[in-house]
């Protein structure tokens, strides 16, 4: 297998962007290793004067340790509170209780770095008499940045989508016509009916026409048959209530996710006032599935602007908000990984 070299600092908080997917704020980001490979990666916001640390790091902690095979920790404070060297080190108390917690279960804090607006320091080194303060623009330059922006990747500078505000198509009319032909039908023949259109667009590479975007649409606004579309994105065979709550033992196909994400966002393009709550409700699962918290509520969110009562939306984000993860997200081996690192292994840590 490929593998891309992690040199310097700059390749590590470019890969934690990378990885993320956006550039983060106001978060902790932590990057598991197992020896010198590496793991993966969480986000969690930064905790307040009124947070609860122990809590805090006991929810750290359980994130962590779902990886049996992690040896070492790296990780990035990003704030844009200043800091100048003589100052404390910001969230010291934390990350000194964070990282006994670490030394007891046998995991290393192997590095870490305060991110800040323009610059970043290396956090361990901060107390010493000269604290290097490095440009933030070298990231953009470092060798590993450089090589994943070459496969595809990037680094929005939010974690929320780019959701438009109104619909491209008015297809209302035809999704009312959609709806009162599925109430007519027997739920059984309703619900192979619609498997068998969503699996023709999820294995397909076409976008759904504007008739059948109407039937898809029409399709999720039925709660039983919605949960089995739901529960048949992973392209998995396993109980529903698994699928649904991302907890089997088989990894989802993640290039099939990756294509209901986009049939779902052309749904969206087309779909208008409550009609797009089971649409949006379906995007925050899949984002709740591959870790993407924020991105999830922002889902959910938006789907309650819709429709205010939508149950399975005001559900799923509990979780989120909760800060309960899918187990496919915490799974070494079924976690979620963007296309640009399904190739190459990301390894050969060569950092002094």
């Amino acid at each position: 297998m490929e593998k891309l070299s992690i040199k310097t600092p700059d390749d590590f908080i470019a890969l934690m962007g990378h990885s993320l997917g956006f550039w983060p704020h106001e978060s902790l980001v932590c990057i598991l290793l197992d020896g010198r490979r590496i793991g993966a990666s969480l986000r969690v916001n930064l905790p307040t004067p009124a947070t609860d640390t122990t809590r805090y790091t006991e929810q750290l902690m359980h994130y962590i340790t779902t990886d049996h095979q992690a040896t070492g920790v790296v990780f990035g404070i990003f704030t844009h509170t200043p800091w100048a060297p003589g100052d404390p080190r910001p969230h010291q108390d934390m990350l000194d209780e964070f990282a006994g917690r670490l030394g007891a279960e046998g995991i290393t804090v192997r590095d870490g770095w305060l991110v800040g607006e323009t610059t970043f320091t290396n956090y361990l080194h901060m107390n010493t008499r000269h604290p290097v303060q490095h440009p933030l623009d070298g990231i953009t330059a470092s060798q590993l940045n450089a090589e994943l922006v070459f496969r595809g990747s990037s680094i929005e500078p939010s974690p929320g989508f780019r959701i438009p505000v109104t619909a491209t198509a008015d297809l209302s009319q035809k999704v009312l016509r959609n709806c009162y032909r599925i109430e007519a039908m027997n739920p059984h023949d309703a619900t192979e009916q619609a498997r068998t259109l969503w699996a023709r667009m999820l294995d397909g590479g076409a976008d759904p026409t504007d008739d059948e975007a109407a039937e898809l649409i029409a399709y999720l606004k039925f709660i039983t048959v919605r949960d089995r579309l739901i529960a048949d994105i992973p392209g998995i065979e396993d109980s529903m209530r698994d699928l649904l709550l991302g907890q089997t033992t088989q990894s989802p196909h993640w290039q099939r996710v990756d294509r209901a994400t986009d049939v779902l966002f052309h749904l969206y393009m087309r779909a208008d006032g409550p009609d797009t709550a089971p649409v949006l409700t379906s995007l925050g699962v899949i984002q709740w599935w591959e870790g993407h918290g924020s991105k999830a509520h922002q889902c959910f969110q938006k789907a309650l602007e819709a429709d205010p009562d939508y149950r399975l939306a005001q559900l799923t984000d509990h979780l989120v908000r909760d800060g309960i993860l899918a187990d496919w997200a915490t799974s070494r081996n079924n976690a979620y990984q963007p296309p640009h690192t399904r190739g190459p292994e990301i390894g050969g840590l060569g950092m002094a």
